[in-house]
């Protein structure tokens, strides 16, 4: 398995009207490379990955909401009864395609609410980590959970959701991300003008289950967000520094700081004592009121 994936055939898996299923050559690799015993797809759409295990020989539960299973809502141990060496998922962009719609196209059962339906990117993200916990929780140890995401742009905003994904799941757990270029997309058939630069890839991520439970992963989250704020500031403060020639009196810094970070200051009524407390753990003092990089 390469970390770059270059299919230009979906290959004969799967219902090819089915909008949005992957290229069938994705869960080949997957399987070739790791080569489970058991393979889970927690939203199985037009039957891709049936498709690929019943040629490879691999054993295959395949969920959906078409068949009555809701990943947000619906435990996957609770309908496999056993963990796999590999569970899969290629959720919804958000909603980027209706796949209420898109089931009831194709005549199948449009109940429940997908990732598609979300509101916002906030409940997307949100519902996105139920998924990869749910994944999470039917891998054995040892084994593999993934899932094919790709990139989203909407009224002038982009959204790289693989970044988000990475960060909402456990850190130590993160074997791989590799990149799966996509082809015959709408915008490779288009020419733009300006800076508009046309999405034709994806990301396949990669996690590998450790022993700890959900609970410690959700306390080491808690500690990585407490590092990344503590940073934040770190950094805001020395560029400051930077920006006043390495050397600076207090009230300066103060000045400098509310113009690099105003939306940061403006949540934080006590941000003078949160700067102080920055300089005394990580510049050097120089004299009274004074401070200097290290």
């Amino acid at each position: 398995m390469n970390s770059i994936l270059n299919f230009p055939e979906r290959g004969n898996y799967g219902n090819a009207s089915y909008r949005g299923n992957c290229s069938g050559y994705v869960q080949k690799e997957l399987i070739e490379h790791f080569k489970p015993t058991l393979f889970i797809d927690v939203c199985e759409g037009g039957g891709t990955s049936a498709d690929v295990c019943k040629e490879l020989n691999v054993d295959y539960i395949g969920l959906d909401l078409h068949k009555g299973f809701d990943f947000t809502r619906n435990a996957v141990l609770n309908y496999t009864k056993k963990q796999a060496d590999l569970v899969f998922s290629h959720p919804p962009y958000h909603n980027m395609i209706d796949y209420k719609a898109e089931r009831l196209k194709h005549k199948l059962s449009a109940t429940g609410n997908d990732l598609s339906s979300c509101t916002s990117v906030e409940e997307f993200l949100e519902l996105s980590q139920l998924m990869l916990l749910n994944q999470r929780d039917a891998a054995r140890k040892n084994g593999i959970y993934t899932t094919l995401i790709g990139d989203y742009r909407k009224n002038g905003e982009f959204f790289s959701f693989q970044s988000d994904f990475i960060k909402i799941m456990p850190k130590d757990e993160l074997l791989s991300v590799a990149i799966k270029l996509q082809h015959n997309t709408m915008s490779s058939f288009k020419n733009y003008n300006g800076s508009f630069i046309p999405i034709n890839h994806e990301y396949l991520i990669i996690w590998k289950k450790k022993e700890a439970d959900v609970f410690s992963f959700i306390e080491t989250k808690i500690a990585e967000l407490k590092r990344t704020y503590n940073d934040s500031w770190k950094n805001i403060v020395k560029l400051a520094l930077m920006k006043l020639d390495n050397k600076a009196n207090l009230n300066d810094i103060y000045s400098m700081v509310m113009a690099l970070a105003p939306e940061k200051i403006k949540i934080n009524n006590h941000y003078q004592a949160k700067i102080r407390q920055v300089l005394q753990v990580n510049f050097t003092p120089v004299e009274r009121g004074v401070w200097a990089l290290n």
